[in-house]
């Protein structure tokens, strides 16, 4: 495989006082889709001493996290840039990095996904060693901070089991190991089934099948443009007052009470989703890294929504992991990653818990 190649560098145009550099890389086996791409955010001064990889969520992307645009399409320019934790941590003098996974590359015209099948935990856990490796190659350093949004929470677990020595500390941002008997339904529970139903991935799914977010689908830019366009649905004055309702019972936002979450923030971030994820990674089995959570040395901090995380923490396994552990009543599951009170909330909180954990 050809190593990583220098894509991009400059300054960022929402964020003038940072600069991005985004690198790619080509992934086994080749082909069209099996690409990732690593994204550096920093600021005029570096002073933390350890670089900080944010791994995105199910069908999120580091291009989101940074500029919440799908393949340069940003549906509005963010407002509130200090919610956003990139943002915030570069502006605090952090090294920050992000990655796209492969799901970023594989476009929503693709008809044949079959590509897909194979894209499970090995395949992702090899992607993040080889950002990490690029990272401590960029930067010098043996160890990075693993903050882990959503999936990505699971998925910095599941990696820091495999590959202890290449953590230094880990923030689970509404990530935290779930109960297990929180399944995903889905009709097929083996990779047999999954090769014979040809049911290779499946599309985002934050808000259920009727309204699947991602830039294709336009219910969230018509929303966004036209907050004052009718509900399809009796019980709703507006179009943007009847998804909000939806996402509220999906327990992604609250517009109903603290935090007060901003329908245009959520409406962009799921109109910046991408639009497939494998299947493969809900139906295969973890017991060999859950097993060994127990085992992990490194500090943890867990941050957990009240209104999503909670109805699916495994929170006494957390409990034996760490005691650093801040329960967001009323929030959201979005709103840990897209709201103006997350600031005081959850970012600063972060920053100075990796101040106490950084020597």
């Amino acid at each position: 495989m050809p190593g990583w190649k220098l894509a991009w560098e400059g300054s960022i145009k929402e964020f003038p006082d940072l600069t991005e550099r985004v690198w790619v890389t080509e992934r086994p086996p080749g082909g069209c889709y099996n690409y990732i791409a690593l994204r550096e955010v920093r600021g005029k001064n570096v002073t933390y001493p350890h670089p900080v990889l944010i791994l995105p969520g199910m069908t999120s992307h580091g291009e989101q996290l940074i500029h919440v645009s799908w393949h340069g399409i940003q549906p509005i320019e963010p407002a509130i840039p200090d919610s956003m934790i990139p943002i915030y941590l570069a502006r605090q003098g952090y090294l920050v990095y992000t990655i796209d996974y492969r799901t970023h590359f594989v476009l929503p015209d693709v008809k044949d996904l079959s590509f897909m099948v194979d894209w499970g935990w090995d395949a992702w856990l090899s992607d993040i060693r080889e950002t990490i490796n690029m990272i401590k190659e960029i930067t010098g350093k043996d160890k990075v901070v693993l903050i882990g949004e959503s999936f990505g929470g699971i998925a910095s677990m599941n990696y820091v089991t495999a590959y202890p020595n290449d953590v230094r500390a880990i923030v689970l941002l509404d990530g935290v190991p779930i109960r297990s008997s929180v399944l995903q339904a889905l009709p097929i529970r083996s990779i047999e089934e999954l090769r014979s139903s040809k049911l290779y991935a499946v599309p985002s799914i934050l808000t259920g099948a009727k309204y699947p977010g991602s830039i294709m689908n336009t219910v969230w830019l018509k929303a966004l443009y036209n907050p004052t366009l009718p509900s399809p649905e009796p019980g709703f004055r507006t179009l943007s007052d009847y998804l909000m309702n939806i996402a509220y019972n999906q327990g992604l936002a609250n517009p109903y009470s603290y935090p007060n979450s901003p329908p245009q923030a959520i409406f962009a971030v799921m109109a910046t989703l991408d639009p497939y994820w494998p299947t493969r990674l809900f139906i295969e089995p973890m017991d060999q890294f859950r097993a060994k959570y127990t085992e992990v040395k490194v500090p943890i901090l867990a941050v957990i929504s009240g209104l999503f995380g909670m109805r699916a923490a495994d929170i006494d396994l957390m409990r034996r992991l760490t005691s650093d552990i801040i329960i967001l009543d009323g929030y959201g599951h979005l709103d840990v990653y897209a709201n103006p009170n997350n600031v005081k909330d959850v970012n600063e909180p972060v920053h100075n818990w990796l101040v106490r954990v950084k020597d």
